[in-house]
């Protein structure tokens, strides 16, 4: 089929047939658009002043005449309507695009491509090829339901009764028909005609029609709020309403999302703390140093929640750093351990202290609560009482054995060094000084917690170095390497001496410090962090420890019963027992603080409810009570790491146990008011847990035995089985390992269930 111009139907064009160019059909299109556009309603205004030369207007005769003809028959609308067709009917009439062209208008085409055309006349070409410039006309309406709720919009127009207007609102550039004013007779109009309709509210305007002083530029993003509008309009904003955010209780904060749409809200008075959460919250902010910590066994906000993994590295570097370790090391020695020997048990303790410290550290960053009151999920809540009160002995064992530490120290260090004639001052000053600023620091919590160890650390990693290079000549690395095997058991005793003394001595404190990890930091990078930064300082001085008494076994009983004494004895520089009373004073500080702090939460958590800061208190003057004993009783280290620590060891290994086997069957967080409050997720007594918490410690208790002569009843198994525990896999302390190994396997036989079932409810 081949229309008269030359073009086929598929609309390509024939050879010698009337050829158009690109720019005239969209000239021509244009004009057609212009047209029809320009005749459709859209909001009141001013009308613009008709173009005389527009071809497609209608003079006022016809637009008198078509009106006229049609309300004789009382059709308002259908005047509009034939009104609006006629002017599509001469816009469509001006395009030439069928039929023959004239030769008056050949003549103009040859002369238009004459003049302005360059380049083959049809091909695919784009706008940006054309050899003129585009006509830029401004930007174009755009509706933008984010702008158009800032912008206050106009208010109805009031009908007048005598006669309707009919407004049009016209393009700039595109002439517009003129609509004269048509006063109708209303009064048999409204006989005949419904009742109108109410006048409906005004509509949005699109971007085209937003006042300039309010519509964004291609630069400036697009307002959010209509705050930002001038406080004196006083025309309504228009904001969804998309009714309340419902966030369960078991998600965290940042899975609750803000609204896709801005939403108006009153703003808070300056200097009010804000809860900020979502998308464009601006993060958690730490907790002051100098502000006291109020939060106590309930979960840590999560606008405080602004610790990273790599916190918990200085926060457990500073307090596992003491220069004490090395007389540990050289208890390891006088155990007859060689130095591979040696080395492999402290690695080997260092190691298993990962996985109370790792999971406790978990599950603290899980719930955002202290560990003993994460363990009533084990346990049951009343039911947790008893590893609740076995924490608190603990806590308060350690505690008293720091502080005394820190007294001694001073004390021989003061008089090796001629300070004083009797240690007893030196001593009194050490201990007042300690516990003083320890109990201060726990005080105000976290805050002033967190800024303590970090510099703590520094100057612990610092004095550490500066001791091992003083030292380093007194090490004779051939003699050491000559020390002959012992067996092979003693290795598991002094791997279970490090694992008790790294380990289990923090694994019921070990939640505290993470409760102030964000939500979205990474668990496994927590457990990471927190375990290397309390088992890379005792690995390192234990085994220095252990290389300084292989090198010389004169020295080995020195450094066991008093490391500072036998760090004076080696000759060190008359410069250096400042240093040396600071590497060991401070870490020992940063370790008292630490267990002051944790044993605030204990107290609390056993049901005394004096709140953190005063329970703190309390801890902090028992434990004073109880170094002030231990100075004026014990004098020597040995007797103090391989007697009591071994027998509280096996009952936290127990709980360690326990507590770990659960954490690695979990899936989901806890759910916090039922660690709080009875009838909830958590029952009361979890019974086989419970009784196998005392199994296992009955049955370790067995395997273990200690040179203290009211503890000897201490290996009571071994003796039933005819072996000597005093030598041999007797004396291994086996017993510690054996309880942590029954209390992992118990949640696996028994728990599964039982913790299948709390998630269950939980979700």
């Amino acid at each position: 089929m081949e229309r008269a111009d030359g073009v086929k139907g598929n609309g390509v064009a024939e050879p010698g047939g009337a050829r158009h160019s690109d720019d005239e059909l969209a000239d021509a299109l244009q004009v057609e658009v212009d047209r029809a556009t320009a005749a459709i309603p859209i909001v009141a205004g001013p009308l613009p002043a008709a173009d005389a030369g527009d071809a497609a207007a209608l003079s006022d005769a016809e637009v008198t005449a078509i009106v006229d003809a049609d309300l004789r028959i009382h059709d308002t609308f259908g005047a509009i309507q034939h009104l609006q067709n006629v002017l599509q009917a001469r816009a469509t009439a001006a395009i030439p695009l069928v039929g023959e062209p004239s030769d008056d208008v050949e003549e103009e085409e040859e002369e238009e491509e004459e003049d302005d055309w360059a380049g083959p006349p049809t091909q695919l070409i784009s706008f940006d090829d054309l050899p003129v410039r585009r006509r830029d006309d401004g930007p174009q309406p755009t509706y933008s339901a984010w702008v158009g709720a800032a912008v206050p919009q106009p208010a109805a127009p009031e009908p007048e009764p005598p006669a309707q207007q009919l407004p049009v609102q016209q393009r700039s550039d595109v002439s517009p028909p003129k609509f004269p004013t048509i006063a109708l007779d209303t009064s048999t109009a409204a006989q005949q005609q419904p009742p109108a309709p109410e006048t409906p509210a005004p509509r949005v305007e699109p971007l085209g029609l937003v006042p300039a002083e309010f519509a964004p530029t291609d630069s400036q993003p697009v307002p959010l709020l209509a705050d930002a509008l001038p406080v004196a309009l006083e025309a309504p904003v228009a904001t969804p309403d998309l009714g309340p955010a419902a966030v369960p209780d078991h998600l965290d904060a940042d899975d609750a999302h803000s609204a896709p749409v801005p939403v108006a809200s009153p703003r808070p008075p300056e200097g009010a703390e804000v809860l900020r959460t979502g998308p464009i919250a601006a993060g958690p902010v730490a907790p002051g140093a100098f502000v006291p910590e109020t939060v106590d066994l309930e979960p840590t906000p999560f606008d405080r929640r602004a610790g990273h993994a790599s916190r918990l590295f200085w926060l457990w570097f500073a307090g596992t750093s003491s220069l004490i370790s090395v007389g540990v090391g050289a208890t390891l020695f006088l155990l007859g351990l060689s130095l591979r020997q040696l080395l492999v048990a402290t690695l080997f303790g260092v190691a298993l202290s990962f996985l109370p410290l790792g999971l406790g550290t978990l599950a603290g960053k899980w719930s955002g609560q202290p560990t003993m009151v994460v363990s009533r999920a084990t346990f049951g809540v009343r039911g947790n009482a008893l590893p609740t009160a076995l924490a608190l002995v603990t806590k308060l064992f350690w505690g008293s054995v720091l502080l005394w530490l820190a007294g001694s120290a001073a004390g021989s260090l003061a008089v090796s060094e001629g300070w004083a004639h009797s240690a007893a001052i030196p001593t009194a000053i050490a201990l007042a000084v300690t516990i003083a600023a320890a109990g201060v620091v726990a005080f105000f919590g976290y805050g002033l917690v967190s800024r303590v160890q970090l510099v703590l650390t520094i100057a612990s990693a610092v004095l550490i170095a500066v001791t091992i290079a003083a030292t380093w000549r007194h090490v004779d690395l051939s003699r050491a390497l000559a020390v002959p095997d012992a067996l092979w058991t003693h290795v598991v005793t002094g791997a279970v001496l490090v694992f008790s003394y790294v380990g289990l001595a923090w694994a019921m404190s070990s939640a505290e410090v993470a409760r102030y990890q964000r939500r979205r930091s990474s668990g496994a990078a927590g457990m990471l962090w927190a375990t290397f930064g309390a088992g890379v300082p005792p690995f390192v001085l234990v085994s220095y420890g252990g290389l300084l008494a292989a090198s010389d076994p004169h020295l080995a009983a020195e450094l066991a019963s008093d490391p500072v004494g036998g760090f004076v004895r080696l000759g060190l520089p008359a410069w250096y027992p400042v240093p040396l009373l600071l590497a060991v004073g401070l870490s020992l500080i940063s370790a008292l603080v630490l267990t002051i702090y944790s044993g605030g939460f204990t107290l609390d958590a056993l049901g005394a409810r004096l709140g953190r800061r005063w329970s703190t208190v309390v801890i902090g003057a028992v434990i004073a009570v109880a170094g002030i004993v231990l100075a004026l009783t014990v004098s020597d280290l040995d007797e103090v790491i391989r007697g009591i620590p071994t027998a509280l060891s096996v009952p936290v290994a127990a709980w360690a146990g326990l507590f770990a086997g659960e954490m690695m069957l979990r899936t989901r967080r806890f759910h916090h008011s039922s660690l709080l409050n009875r009838g909830g997720v958590y029952p009361d007594w979890r019974w086989a847990n419970l009784t196998m918490l005392v199994v296992a410690t009955a049955i370790g208790l067995g395997f273990v035995s200690s040179p203290l002569p009211w503890l000897a009843w201490e290996g009571y198994l071994v003796r039933l089985l005819g072996a000597d525990p005093h030598a041999g896999i007797g004396a291994s302390n086996v017993g510690v390992l054996l309880a942590l190994g029954i209390g992992l396997v118990t949640p696996m036989v028994s728990g599964v269930r039982e913790v299948r079932r709390q998630e269950a409810v939980v979700a």
